[in-house]
């Protein structure tokens, strides 16, 4: 069942005669439509209230799993130190930032209701939020990043092999629903036979490169896990060096975690590994936070090979966080302009671009170039014969 809170949308279809002229139409789009369909929403918000009626139960459930799944929102795209600074809402309040929420799964009885929420928040309204108490956030969604859980010392250190409690609880995790996917392979032949414990630590890159392919994603994120003591002769440490390896991000970080009074090994591991995956999404966010009040304007100039490439581009670039609009100031068979307001300063602009496969790049001769990831540059048309 879907409720839906938005006003009726509007849906245009224009009709154009000429291709150009169709090309053209596209400017004044909503940029950040498609992210914000995807970060903005928030699933499996589990309710089970009990109340004098069912009625009751149902209408205080409903507004509790709103109010839930407003504070994991604000977990997703918000720093930690930011978290703090969030003036506190109550349920009532939490409903004017929701656009509309579907239930799955409903229970009752005569005084209690059970059931799942997807609540999907209206994006524009709550960066008004945010922006009204100056509070900084992120909402660029990362490609996908494989983690490969390495357990033991370089000398022995075992990835697919049996007896590996890191990799088991990197399995065993919940994705959290962050900015940054992260994927545990499978452990599978394809993943036995693209690389081992020695390659990923060595970071051997043809071997990464073969692992990150089989899962669709271009980054990865190496762990390995030193078990320091035995459990029967007094609390264990665990040794966690991680590295992110990427095109566009690198970084190795080294933290240590010993086990707590009453946690079982399972559990330190488990609450390791949501540690490191709690700081790569921390990570993440710090790199691409957009702040209230900083828009810019820049030209870029788009190489072009014909309007499929035109047109790719310009879907891709209303998939790109922080861009508020894209306007045409030129346009020809071999080269087009458009001027690019966004929030944030150009290297964060150029880390979203790439997530939406994007390459924008800045040089001296030509200035800001923009064209799609991988794509060669176009081939210059032959000059007319007289």
């Amino acid at each position: 069942m879907r409720i839906q809170r938005a006003a009726a949308v509007r849906v245009l279809t224009v009709w154009a005669f000429a291709v150009w002229a169709f090309a053209a139409a596209l400017n004044g789009g909503t940029p950040g439509a498609l992210a914000a369909s995807e970060i903005f929403t928030v699933r499996g918000v589990s309710v089970d209230v009990t109340a004098q009626t069912a009625a009751q139960a149902r209408d205080e459930a409903l507004l509790q799993g709103q109010a839930e799944a407003f504070k994991r929102l604000l977990a997703r795209i918000l720093p930690r130190e930011a978290m703090i600074r969030v003036p506190p809402l109550k349920p009532d309040q939490v409903i004017d930032y929701v656009s509309d929420f579907e239930v799955d799964n409903e229970r009752t009885s005569d005084v209690r209701y059970l059931a799942d929420l997807t609540v999907r928040f209206n994006d524009e309204s709550l960066r008004s939020f945010l922006a009204a108490n100056n509070l900084a956030h992120a909402e660029t969604l990362s490609k996908p990043v494989v983690v490969i859980p390495v357990f033991g010392p370089s000398d022995t250190a075992r990835l697919w092999e049996e007896g590996n409690p890191w990799w088991a609880a990197w399995a065993a995790r919940q994705p959290a629903g962050g900015l940054v996917p992260l994927i545990v392979p499978l452990g599978d032949l394809g993943d036995i036979s693209a690389i081992n414990a020695s390659q990923a630590l060595a970071g051997d890159i043809e071997s990464l490169n073969r692992l990150a392919g089989r899962y669709g994603a271009e980054n990865m994120l190496v762990t390995q896990a030193i078990q320091v003591g035995e459990p029967e002769l007094g609390p264990v440490s665990l040794q966690i060096g991680t590295s992110r390896l990427g095109q566009r991000q690198q970084g190795t970080t080294i933290e240590t975690f010993v086990q707590l009074e009453d946690e079982d090994l399972p559990g330190l591991y488990a609450r390791a590994a949501e540690a490191v995956a709690d700081s790569v999404q921390e990570d993440w966010k710090q790199r691409n936070l957009l702040r209230p009040g900083l828009a810019r304007k820049i030209t870029v100039a788009v190489p072009l090979s014909g309007m499929d490439n035109w047109l790719k581009i310009r879907r891709s670039l209303n998939r790109v966080a922080g861009v508020q609009r894209s306007d045409i100031v030129t346009l020809s068979r071999t080269r087009g302009e458009l001027d690019i307001s966004f929030v944030g300063d150009e290297q964060q602009l150029v880390l979203a671009m790439a997530q939406s496969d994007l390459d924008l790049q800045y040089n001296e001769a030509e200035g800001w170039l923009l064209r799609v990831a991988g794509a060669a540059p176009p081939v210059p048309a032959a000059p007319a014969s007289e």
